[in-house]
C-alpha cells in the first residue's frame, strides 16, 4: 500500500524467543547442524557467530556460515532445526531477518513434521509435511512442488506464512541456486566467495486484528537518540548515538532495501492505535487459567507472547504483500507496560496500543 497507509495491522509473534524466555533451553532444541559431508550439511564458519545469535533477537548480530570454503561445502545445505516441545502449538510464519540471500547465490527450503527425523534425513526433507508457501516480503520465486522453497530477490529481510499446522519439528534448510535446474531441485552451488549469513530466525503463529483501529491513529518519526543542548552564549549543538536504521553492502537493518545510510530515512516509527469495538472474545481466551493453543485472542496470542520484553514484526496492513511490502512491515515492541482494557458497552471492549520501531 503506498503512502503506508494503515490498513487492518497484523502480528508476527515469534515462538523461539518466547520459549526461551520462559526458561526452555537452545541446545537440543533450536539448533545448526554441524558439517558433515556425508550428510551434506555445513555449518556456522569459525569465528562466525554461535547458534544462540540466531535467536537473539538483534537482526544485525549476523551468524556466518562456511558456505564458500570449497566446492564440497558450495554444494552442501544449512539446517537449522527446531524443536517447538509440542503437537498442539499451532505455527504459520517464518522470517528471516538480515540475510545476504541474493549476494550468496541462496535459497531457504521449509519442512515440517512430528518425526524429527524427516528432517534431518540429508535428502532434502522429502518425508516431511509439504508446506504451502504464501510470500509476504521478499520471497519473489516460490515453488509449487514437494517440500517447498522460497528465493529472495534481494538481500535483506523475507517472510513467509503457510497454512497454520501443530507439527512438532519445522526445517529449515538453506540451499545454494547456481547451477540449479529448477527451485524445486536441491542440486544448486553457493557462491564460491560469499558466504551466507542471516540476522535473525523467527518462527511463531500469525495474528490479525479483527478490525482496524479507530480514525484517530497517530504516526510518529522520533529522534529519540539526539540530545540538544545549550551554551551560556545561547549556541545549541547535539549529539546523536544512532540516526535509527542501519544499512551497508552487508547488513541491513530489518526491512530496510538501500545499501547506503545516506539514503535510508532516519529516526524511529512510533504508532499509536485505539481499537474501540473489540469482541471479549477477541480480546481475551476463553479461560485466562487455561491456555489453549486453538483459541484465537489477542492476549493469549500477542500480548502474552511478548509484553514489552520481546521484538515481534508488525505490519500496519494484512493485504501487504509482495513487491515493496517492506515499507508496511517494522520489527518493533511495545512501548508500555500495561494492556488497559475498558468494557464500552456488554462483550464489547476498547484498548490502546503504542508500537515502537526496533534497532
Amino acid at each position: 500500500m503506498s503512502n503506508m497507509d494503515i490498513g487492518t495491522p497484523r502480528f508476527f509473534c515469534d515462538l523461539i524467543s518466547y520459549q526461551l524466555s520462559r526458561g526452555k533451553g537452545q541446545n537440543g532444541n533450536f539448533d545448526v547442524l554441524d558439517t558433515h559431508a556425508g550428510n551434506s550439511f555445513v555449518g556456522i564458519k569459525s569465528g562466525g557467530g554461535t547458534e544462540m545469535d540466531l535467536f537473539d533477537m538483534k537482526p544485525l548480530n549476523l551468524v556466518t556460515f562456511d558456505t564458500s570454503a570449497s566446492e564440497q561445502k558450495q554444494a552442501d545445505h544449512v539446517m537449522i532445526t527446531i524443536d517447538t516441545g509440542h503437537t498442539t502449538l499451532l505455527n504459520g510464519f517464518i522470517a528471516i531477518l538480515n540475510h545476504n540471500l541474493n549476494s550468496c547465490q541462496g535459497k531457504v527450503r521449509i519442512g515440517s513434521s512430528d518425526d524429527e527425523n524427516d528432517i534431518i534425513d540429508g535428502d532434502n526433507m522429502s518425508g516431511s509435511d509439504a508446506l504451502v508457501i504464501t510470500e509476504v516480503v521478499n520471497a519473489d520465486t516460490v515453488s509449487t512442488s514437494g517440500v517447498r522453497c522460497f528465493e529472495p530477490a534481494t538481500d535483506g529481510s523475507s517472510i513467509i506464512t503457510f497454512p497454520e499446522n501443530n507439527d512438532r519439528y519445522f526445517g529449515i534448510q538453506f540451499e545454494g541456486t547456481d547451477g540449479e535446474a529448477d527451485i524445486a531441485q536441491g542440486a544448486g552451488d553457493f557462491d564460491g566467495s560469499t558466504d551466507l549469513t542471516v540476522g535473525c530466525v523467527l518462527i511463531g503463529e500469525v495474528y490479525t486484528m479483527p478490525v482496524s483501529p479507530d480514525q484517530a491513529i497517530q504516526r510518529s518519526i522520533v529522534y529519540d537518540n539526539v540530545k540538544v543542548r545549550e551554551s551560556i552564549g545561547g549556541q545549541r549543538y547535539s549529539n546523536m548515538t544512532s540516526h535509527g536504521r542501519q544499512v551497508s553492502t552487508t547488513s541491513k537493518s530489518p526491512f530496510s532495501t538501500t545499501t547506503s545510510n545516506q539514503q535510508v530515512f532516519g529516526g524511529r516509527i512510533v504508532y499509536d492505535l485505539a481499537f474501540s469495538f473489540l469482541n471479549s472474545t477477541d480480546l481475551m481466551p476463553d479461560e485466562y487459567d487455561t491456555y489453549n493453543p486453538t483459541d484465537d485472542s489477542f492476549v493469549e496470542d500477542v500480548w502474552n507472547k511478548v509484553g514489552p520484553h520481546l521484538p515481534f514484526i508488525f505490519s500496519i496492513d494484512k493485504d501487504s504483500e509482495g513487491d515493496n511490502a517492506e515499507s508496511e512491515h517494522i520489527f518493533a515492541r511495545f512501548a508500555q507496560n500495561e494492556l488497559n482494557m475498558t468494557q464500552v458497552m456488554h462483550k464489547i471492549w476498547s484498548m490502546n496500543l503504542r508500537i515502537e520501531e526496533e534497532f
